[in-house]
C-alpha cells in the first residue's frame, strides 16, 4: 500500500470514528436537553410570580394553580402515555410532546393575558406527561449493556433545568427580553425545544436508514402490595408538594421580605444547587442506612428543621435552601430508584408509572395548599410544608427495615 492509498484509508477511519461518535454524543444530549426542557417552564413561574401577582391581577389561590395544574395533568397523562407511546410509536410520542412543549411557550407572546398563561402551563402538562415515560425507554435503548449513563443524563438534566431556570430567569433573561417582559422568557424555552426536536428529527433520520429500531416490552400487570411500595410512594409524593410549593412560592416569599425581584429566585437557585448534591449522595445514603427507612426519616427530619429557619431565620435563606434541596433530591432519587430496586424486575415499568402518577398527585396539594394559606399569614403555609415534610418521616416507618437493595438482585427476580 502505496503512501495515498494509506493517507486515504487513514481519512476514511478517522471520518468512520467521528460519524460514529456523532451518532452517540448527539442522542445523549439530546435526551439532556428533552429532559432539561422538561423541567425549565413550570420552575420559572416561580421567580416570575410575583410579576403575574402584580401585572395579571391573580389571587393567591390561582397563583398556585399556575404550578399545580401542570402537575395534576402530568398525573393524568402519565399512567396512559406509555400505551399511548406503544400505539403510535416512541418517535412520534417524543416529537408531539416537544412541539406541544414549543407551542405551549409560544402562546404567551400571541396572548399576554391569564388565558394565554394558562394555556401555557396546560400544555406544558400535557407536554411532559407525554415525554418523561418516552424519553426514559428512549434513553435505556441507546445502551441496553449500560443504560446508567443515559439514565444518569435524564435525572441531572431535570435537576440542572430547574437549577439555571430559577438562576437565569429574573436576573438574566427579563432585562434582556425588554418589551416582550415574562413572554420572551417563555418563548426563550420554547426555541430551546424547537431545536432540540430538530435534532431528534435527524437522529430518527438515521435510525430508519440503519434499521434500527425501540423494543417495546408488553404491559404487564403490578400489585401495589409490593411490601414497602405504597409508604415509598407516599413519601415520595410528599417531597414532591414541599419542593413544588417551593418552586412556586419561594421566590414571592422573598419578595414580601423586601428583596428585589432580580434577587428573589436566588434561594431557589440555592434549592436545586442543593438537589445537585442530593441526588449525587443518594446510592451512598441508601447504602449507608442499609435501606430506605433511615434515609428517608432522616431527610424528613432536616426538611422540617430548614423549613422552620425559612420562616424564623429568613437571613440564612441560602443554607436553608440548600438544605431543602438535598433532602428533597434525596428523596426523589431514592423513589425513582426504588421499583428498580424492590419491585420484580418485568414490573418495573409499571410501578415507576403509579409511581409518578402518585407523586405528582401528592405534588399538587403542595403549591394549591401554599396559596390558600397565604392570606391567613406567611406562618400557616410554612407549617403546612413542615407537617408534609414529617409525613414522610411517618410513611417511613412504615417501610420493612430489610427493605434494601441487594446488588444482582433485581436482574434474576422473575414475576
Amino acid at each position: 500500500m502505496d503512501i495515498r492509498e494509506q493517507a486515504k484509508y487513514s481519512t476514511w477511519e478517522v471520518g468512520l470514528a467521528a460519524r460514529r461518535l456523532f451518532s452517540w454524543v448527539l442522542p445523549l444530549a439530546l435526551v439532556w436537553f428533552t429532559a432539561f426542557s422538561c423541567r425549565t417552564t413550570i420552575v420559572t413561574i416561580g421567580p416570575m410570580l410575583p410579576l403575574f401577582l402584580h401585572k395579571l391581577h391573580l389571587g393567591a389561590f390561582w397563583a398556585g394553580s399556575l404550578t399545580a395544574l401542570p402537575l395534576a395533568i402530568i398525573a393524568v397523562v402519565s399512567m396512559p402515555s406509555g400505551r399511548i407511546a406503544d400505539r403510535f410509536g416512541h418517535r412520534t410520542t417524543l416529537l408531539v410532546a416537544l412541539l406541544l412543549l414549543s407551542i405551549g411557550a409560544f402562546v404567551p407572546v400571541a396572548d399576554p393575558s391569564r388565558i394565554g398563561l394558562f394555556i401555557d402551563v396546560s400544555t406544558t402538562g400535557v407536554a411532559i406527561g407525554l415525554a418523561q415515560p418516552t424519553l426514559a425507554k428512549l434513553a435505556r435503548s441507546m445502551n441496553p449493556m449500560n443504560p446508567t449513563l443515559p439514565t444518569s443524563l435524564y435525572a441531572n438534566a431535570l435537576v440542572m433545568g430547574g437549577f439555571i431556570a430559577s438562576l437565569i430567569t429574573t436576573s438574566v433573561l427579563l432585562p434582556l427580553m425588554g418589551r416582550l417582559s415574562w413572554t420572551g422568557v417563555f418563548m426563550f424555552w420554547g426555541c430551546i425545544c424547537l431545536l432540540t426536536s430538530v435534532g431528534w428529527l435527524i437522529v430518527f433520520r438515521g435510525e430508519r436508514r440503519q434499521g434500527i429500531d425501540v423494543q417495546v416490552s408488553a404491559p404487564t400487570p403490578f400489585s401495589i402490595r409490593e411490601p414497602g411500595f405504597i409508604p415509598i410512594a407516599v413519601a415520595f409524593a410528599a417531597q414532591g408538594g414541599v419542593f413544588y410549593a417551593l418552586v412556586t412560592w419561594l421566590p414571592d416569599y422573598f419578595v414580601r421580605h423586601g428583596w428585589p425581584l432580580s434577587t428573589a429566585s436566588y434561594p431557589l437557585a440555592a434549592v436545586s444547587f442543593g438537589s445537585i448534591l442530593g441526588s449525587i449522595v443518594s446510592p451512598w445514603m441508601l447504602k449507608l442506612g442499609r435501606g430506605f427507612r433511615r434515609p428517608f426519616v432522616t431527610a424528613s427530619l432536616l426538611m422540617a428543621l430548614s423549613l422552620g429557619g425559612l420562616l424564623c431565620i429568613p437571613s440564612w435563606a441560602y443554607l436553608w435552601s440548600i438544605f431543602i434541596g438535598f433532602t428533597t433530591a434525596l428523596i426523589f432519587t431514592l423513589g425513582m430508584a426504588a421499583p428498580a430496586e424492590i419491585v420484580p424486575n418485568l414490573y418495573v415499568g409499571r410501578a415507576s408509572g403509579i409511581l409518578l402518577t402518585i407523586g405528582y398527585i401528592g405534588a399538587v396539594l403542595g403549591p394549591l395548599g401554599y396559596g390558600f394559606l397565604l392570606p391567613l399569614g406567611e406562618a400557616f403555609p410554612m407549617g403546612y410544608l413542615i407537617l408534609i415534610s414529617l409525613t414522610i418521616a411517618a410513611a417511613a416507618m412504615a417501610i420493612p427495615t430489610t427493605l434494601h437493595y441487594q446488588s444482582g438482585s433485581r436482574d434474576t427476580r422473575t414475576a
